[in-house]
This record gives C-alpha cells, sequence and structure tokens, in this order.
C-alpha cells in the first residue's frame, strides 16, 4: 500500500488581488435564457468555444433525471449507517465522475486531507481518464469510469460495479460540486456504499441517496474551501488549499517545444481558449496584454488546443508573440513549470498552472472569480467586464510577478 510522506502544511494568504465585483445574477424564465442563449452565440461566433445547454435541452435532460430519480426511489432505501471511526477505515472510495481537468484537479485538496489523515486507508477514485492524468500522489487505486459504458458497454460496466461492489468500501464519499447535484454520482455512491457510511453535500435530491448529506456554508464561496467540507464527518482537517498533479515532471518535452518556438529565457505563456464561449476573451484583449508582457521584459508563448489555433494565431500577428506547436495536457504541465507567469482564462489550463506552481493571473469574464479563483499567494483574478480591460489584466500580472520577485 502507498502511504506519501507528510508534508508541511502550506502557508495561505489571502489573494493579492482587489475584491471582485458581485457576479451577475443568472437569467431567470424560459425567455430571459433565450436571450443569454443568443449573447453566448455572438461571443462564440467571435472568439469560437462551445455553448453552454440551452433551455430545451435543459427540459429533456429533466425529464430523464426525473424518471430515473422515480425508479432509484422506488429501490434504494435511503442509506443511514454512522461513519466508522477513522481508525478502523480500511477502504474509502471518493467518486468524481466529471470529465473535465479542472474540475479533477479541484477534487486534489480533498484527496490529499483523507490520505494524511488517515494513512492507513486504502484511498480508492472512481473517475474519468481525466482523474489519473491529473496523477494525485495520494491516491492507491484508480478505478476508470466511462459513463457512455452504459449504452456502449452496459455487460462491462455492470461486471465493473459488481467488483467494486466486492471491495465493500467502509466509506464512500461523493465529490461533486456543492452546487450541483449529479444524478449518475449519487446512484452510483448509493450503490457502491450499500448500507455503509456515504458522504456527500446536501443539495438537489442527493440527500435521498446519502447517509451524511453535509450542509454546505454559504460564507464558503470557493470552491475548494467547499470540497473540504466533506472532511467533517470523518472528523479529518483540511492539508492546504493548493491544488496538485503529476503532470508536466519530465520537461524534455516542453524544452523541445520551447526550443521549436523560438523562446529562450524568461516568458509568459498566454493560454485564450476555453470549453465555453463565454469564458473566452477576444484575440486584441490577449494582443494588447502579450504586448504589456513584451514590455516588461518577457517573451510570450502562446497556447491552443483543438479548435483553439486561429484565435492563437490571431494573438500572436497582432503582437508578435510566439505560437506554440501543439501540445498535449503532459507538455502543456511542463511548459507551465518553465513559465515565470501564466495568464489564462477561467478554464481547466488555469487551474492546472496552479496546481504545477506557477505565478497565475485568471481571467474572469462572468464575474466569478470568487468562486472559481485560488486564495494562495501565487494566483491572482482579473475581472474583466469589456474587452478593453488590458490594463486590469496586466496591473494583476504586476502584484503576481512583484510577488514572486520578493520570494525568489
Amino acid at each position: 500500500m502507498y502511504h506519501p510522506r507528510p508534508v508541511p502544511d502550506p502557508v495561505i494568504a489571502p489573494s493579492p488581488s482587489p475584491v471582485p465585483p458581485p457576479p451577475p445574477a443568472p437569467p431567470r424564465g424560459f425567455f430571459a435564457r433565450l436571450r443569454k442563449q443568443r449573447e453566448d452565440a455572438r461571443r462564440q461566433a467571435q472568439v469560437g468555444g462551445g455553448r453552454q445547454r440551452g433551455p430545451v435541452g435543459d427540459l429533456f435532460r429533466a425529464l430523464g433525471r426525473g424518471l430515473a430519480l422515480g425508479l432509484a426511489n422506488l429501490v434504494l432505501p435511503r442509506p443511514r449507517a454512522p461513519v466508522p471511526a477513522p481508525a478502523t477505515i480500511r477502504r474509502l472510495l471518493v467518486i468524481r465522475v466529471d470529465e473535465r481537468v479542472g474540475n479533477q484537479l479541484l477534487t486534489t485538496p480533498l484527496l490529499r486531507a483523507l490520505k494524511l489523515g488517515l494513512p492507513r486507508t486504502e484511498l480508492h477514485l472512481l473517475a474519468p481518464k481525466q482523474g489519473l492524468l491529473v496523477a494525485s500522489p495520494h491516491v492507491d487505486r484508480f478505478h476508470l469510469w466511462q459513463k457512455r459504458d452504459a449504452f456502449r458497454a452496459p455487460l462491462r460496466q455492470l461486471g465493473q460495479l459488481r467488483a467494486l461492489r466486492r471491495e465493500r468500501f467502509d466509506v464512500v464519499l461523493e465529490a461533486g460540486h456543492w452546487s450541483a447535484w449529479s444524478l449518475t454520482a449519487s446512484i452510483l455512491a448509493r450503490l457502491l456504499g450499500g448500507r455503509r457510511a456515504i458522504v456527500g453535500h446536501d443539495r438537489g435530491e442527493a440527500a435521498r441517496f446519502l447517509s451524511h448529506p453535509v450542509p454546505h456554508d454559504p460564507a464558503s464561496v470557493a470552491e475548494v474551501p467547499a470540497k473540504l467540507e466533506l472532511l467533517a464527518p470523518l472528523g479529518l482537517p483540511a492539508r492546504g488549499l493548493e491544488l496538485e498533479t503529476g503532470l508536466g515532471r519530465d520537461l524534455a518535452a516542453a524544452d523541445a517545444a520551447l526550443a521549436a518556438a523560438g523562446i529562450s529565457g524568461p516568458f509568459a505563456l498566454l493560454n485564450p481558449g476555453a470549453r465555453l464561449a463565454d469564458r473566452r476573451w477576444p484575440a486584441e484583449s490577449y494582443a494588447a496584454v502579450a504586448r504589456g508582457l513584451s514590455e516588461r521584459g518577457l517573451r510570450v508563448l502562446v497556447v491552443w488546443g483543438p479548435g483553439e489555433e486561429g484565435l492563437a494565431a490571431a494573438i500572436v500577428e497582432g503582437s508578435g508573440a510566439r505560437l506554440a506547436p501543439p501540445t498535449d495536457l503532459d507538455r502543456l504541465a511542463g511548459l507551465m513549470r518553465r513559465a515565470r507567469l501564466v495568464v489564462s482564462n477561467n478554464s481547466g489550463p488555469m487551474h492546472l498552472a496552479v496546481a504545477v506552481g506557477a505565478p497565475t493571473v485568471g481571467v474572469f469574464f462572468r464575474g466569478d472569480s470568487a468562486r472559481w479563483g485560488h486564495a494562495i499567494p501565487a494566483f491572482a483574478a482579473a475581472e474583466v467586464r469589456s474587452d478593453a480591460e488590458a490594463p486590469a489584466v496586466l496591473a494583476a500580472c504586476d502584484r503576481v510577478l512583484s510577488l514572486d520577485a520578493r520570494r525568489g
């Protein structure tokens, strides 16, 4: 069994960023959502990226969830088992079925606290391949979850569930977002937990599947501290807010990419992409940031993902920055480890930069930095309300760079 060496708790300091304005209220009502969808389509045409599900898609999704929930209520009684004493917990399963790399990274402080608090417990993680890629050093056994197998390979998935039930986990912890209920994760937790303790946040219909629903503290806005609320039923302390990953430790591929791009010396890495269009900032805005960073003596490297090369090329053309060659997640993490500064939209790569310890500025276009930002010294949030706010982003860069220089 793997037992990580205890590490000292990191020093947590308030973010040097100014307090951001409150986020805009979400649209309410069918027609308000339609207007929001049209605005998203306009921004998608400008900067690319995907869109959120529309109101019609939400309706069909709600109908399907309602049917599945009704069936679950008929066949799965509510669990009521107590949480065992920490010293008696032999196996603990964490369920995180979200396929986004950023959300897997945001779970790593919870995994660290569990393993360091229960060093003799075998810690299991059930997650998609992104959870394996993140490579938390605190997970003893990883179980690959592929939601689509329910339709593509139902017998294989049924066999996997039976094998997991035979593990007889003493505690199952459903680690989805505190704000959004996942029917898939809830049913998995109930099936794999059996008559034992099942812990998760109390939201939506989740309490129906949990023996220990954990209420969310409204004062805990940020995502990582909210996730650590799940430690309470186990009586365990948090072990810091830092994200962590094993990605990018072999720097050979990153160094080759830097050589191919003609980058030597201190450089800043810009990540202008994001999965959703309303989390992207236009190319001309990032080009202005790139020019400002060049004036501060940094070379600038622009990275891109699938479908984002045009956006990255436009930034390069408007700023004189360098275009990175294609990268996978591990090479991207290596480039971030080498970078003097990372500037990124609110996306998985932003959380990856934080996880590898790079000084990071997050660009937030939706007023949600309080939730998705990081309260660590090497991170600053830049809230932008329009396309012409490069000075605000550069000011955040100056704060992070000056702090890093003092620490160096």
